[in-house]
């Protein structure tokens, strides 16, 4: 069979949505089938002067005009990025007498309604239509959890698998070769894209009553995004003083500055539940180091976590409880044992479970 792969983004960018499409299609060559990839050709940590409205409109048409180009596919995959790149992905498809195939990363316009990037109205409503009648012709849905799936069926009633984000085989052997010692003092860290989906505030107050309690546990953020600015300047307001910024990493390097830390936050904010699935939560289930979720205590990303031990499950806002929660981890002295030993079983499963369903279409 050959597939032509549809993304905004394809390494060598380091987006986590490229990676994962990149070692999918590796899998499927090694399974003896062709695939092609069409990308926008755009920087995915790159700040855009022009506005993200343009350059997302910019990557549609580059995306449209590419996939049309090239050899006739069997399968059109898509991924959720940019917004609405199913619609570009079902014309593509449709005009090339493939079937399309959808990998639901991000849920549009629904996340941007609930992060007020949209308005409720006639907009979302028309962009609701146009991913609905791309969603009833796909072949195939795929969505990243169980809330992910039930999003879909509740708002368009229609059915999906469900597969779960893996760590990138390189970023496995980096972590298994990183065996970092935790740094002193303690510290807790943030790591990767600050976005508009991201609890932070419940973060830094939470620091805030640590501090105020006298203790040296230090709070790293690394990283940038668009909310990256506005957590320093709350930071500025709180006047913390244990509290970093550090700029991003490369990815071979990424396992070992978490590892030395002693804790790695998670967060996410409650109204995007089923929506998006934070990327950087893989990496963190598969290193030795206790994991603090702020997000939905009701999901089925708490409810995974909960199987993990040091585990800290929080709803955004608990500050106090999370401070106690940070002060007894640090005075306990041992890191908890995360699922390191299960991260390739995980990335292995997960690949053939997708090679079965799209031979099987």
């Amino acid at each position: 069979m050959r597939f032509l792969f549809l993304n905004q983004y394809f390494p060598p960018d380091p987006a986590p949505t490229g990676i994962q499409l990149a070692e999918l299609a590796e899998h499927l060559r090694s399974r003896g089938h062709q695939v092609d990839f069409v990308s926008s050709g755009q920087d995915y940590r790159r700040k855009n002067k022009r506005g993200r409205l343009r350059r997302e409109f910019k990557a549609l048409g580059t995306i449209l005009a590419n996939g049309l180009l090239g050899p006739r596919p069997d399968v059109v995959l898509s991924a959720s990025s940019p917004p609405c790149l199913l619609a570009v992905a079902t014309v593509v498809a449709r005009r090339r007498g493939a079937r399309s195939v959808h990998w639901l990363m991000d849920m549009y316009p629904e996340l941007a309604v609930a992060l007020g990037e949209v308005k409720p109205g006639r907009l979302s409503r028309f962009i609701q239509s146009v991913m609905g009648w791309g969603y009833r012709h796909a072949a195939l849905l795929v969505a990243l959890d169980d809330d992910m799936a039930a999003r879909l069926k509740s708002a368009y009633g229609v059915p999906s698998e469900t597969i779960h984000p893996w760590v990138s085989e390189p970023m496995l052997e980096a972590a298994e070769k990183a065996g970092a010692t935790p740094e002193e003092p303690w510290t807790w860290i943030y790591s990767g894209n600050l976005g508009r989906a991201h609890e932070w505030e419940t973060i830094l107050r939470a620091q805030a009553l640590v501090e105020q309690d006298g203790s040296p546990i230090r709070l790293r953020f690394q990283g940038g995004g668009p909310c990256w600015a506005p957590a320093q300047a709350f930071a500025r307001e709180l006047n913390l003083r244990q509290c970093e910024w550090k700029d991003y990493v490369e990815e071979a390097a990424l396992p070992r500055s978490l590892l030395r830390c002693h804790a790695l936050v998670v967060t996410q904010r409650p109204e995007t539940q089923g929506y998006l699935w934070p990327s950087k939560l893989a990496l963190a289930m598969n290193l030795s180091r206790p994991i603090l979720w702020i997000g939905p205590v009701d999901g089925a990303i708490a409810r995974s976590l909960r199987d993990l031990p040091g585990a800290g499950i929080f709803a955004p806002g608990r500050a106090e409880e999370i401070a106690r929660w940070l002060l007894a981890t640090a005075s306990n002295g041992s890191p908890a044992t995360g699922r390191a030993t299960e991260g390739r079983q995980d990335r292995g499963d997960a690949l053939a479970t997708w090679a079965g369903l799209l031979e099987g279409l």
